[in-house]
């Protein structure tokens, strides 16, 4: 009995709370949630990664409990669950994110999205270490016109309807030769087919900045084109997918430490977005 309470209260000092449930991480698996919400949420070990239209890496899949929690997070963020899943994230970053830029995604409604900023703004604050090894956030975007909402698009009218739809902040361009070496990550919450992200890389790269890619919390779920339907050459082109589903990286024990790049990963998906 004696045993069993020394025990109990060594895991009260020892184990932190889940940031996103709030019970005891027990056993530790990594920053951000435990191991009870990443299966709840499916959040994929080594997380999700693709590399079109450009390199990606996100957490899990947009789907079933997951998707409503994010839900839940548009509408009432929390701080301790973004926190959570933002250490999540910056955990399966290749090299880490220490000396990038982060650059969120801006909405172009006035009561936009909130989550991209929020993101942000948990990676920078969960490193603990400040400029120049640490990240550091810049709003370096902002919307240069209206665009309609995607949800009943289809990826070549999500990439039309993008095109074009950013520019770099006016503010921000004294700072760009300084900005020229450091690599660019941007910051989203949801990767559908990777418009939305296009064409702000396409921006920031037009200014001659380095965008390593996009970091998100999600990737929704590949579906299957409806029966009869027939993808246009032109959308393949547009998009350049295949037709899997993203592939989990799987997380192996205690790796020896090497170099990666997303874009070398090699998986299917539809990008970010």
């Amino acid at each position: 009995m004696l045993r069993a309470l020394l025990q109990a209260s060594l895991n009260l000092i020892s184990t932190s709370p889940c940031p996103v449930c709030g019970g005891g991480a027990d056993p530790p698996d990594g920053p951000g949630p435990c191991l009870s919400c990443r299966e709840t949420f499916e959040l994929i070990p080594g997380g999700l990664t693709g590399d079109t239209p450009l390199p990606w890496l996100g957490l899990g899949l947009y789907a079933d409990a997951y998707r409503q929690l994010l839900l839940s997070q548009r509408q009432r963020p929390k701080e301790t669950v973004l926190r959570g899943l933002a250490q999540a994230l910056a955990a399966e970053v290749p090299g880490g994110i220490g000396g990038s830029i982060l650059v969120a995604i801006p909405s172009w409604k006035r009561q936009g999205n909130p989550l991209p900023n929020l993101v942000v703004q948990q990676l920078i604050a969960q490193q603990g270490q400040g400029p120049p090894l640490g990240a550091r956030a810049l709003p370096l975007l902002q919307r240069s016109r209206p665009t309609l909402g995607q949800h009943h698009l289809d990826r070549q009218l999500r990439l039309r309807n993008q095109e074009g739809a950013f520019r770099l902040q006016p503010g921000q361009r004294a700072a760009l030769t300084q900005l020229k070496r450091q690599p660019i990550w941007l910051v989203d919450d949801i990767l559908t087919t990777g418009a939305t992200a296009l064409a702000a890389a396409a921006a920031l790269e037009q200014a001659g900045l380095e965008v390593k890619g996009l970091l998100c919390l999600a990737r929704t779920p590949f579906r299957q084109p409806a029966p009869g339907r027939n993808r246009s050459s032109a959308e393949a082109r547009a998009v350049e997918v295949s037709d899997r589903p993203p592939e989990p990286r799987a997380r192996v024990a205690n790796p020896e430490p090497e170099p990666r790049d997303l874009r070398s990963v090699g998986r299917s998906g539809d990008g970010p977005g």
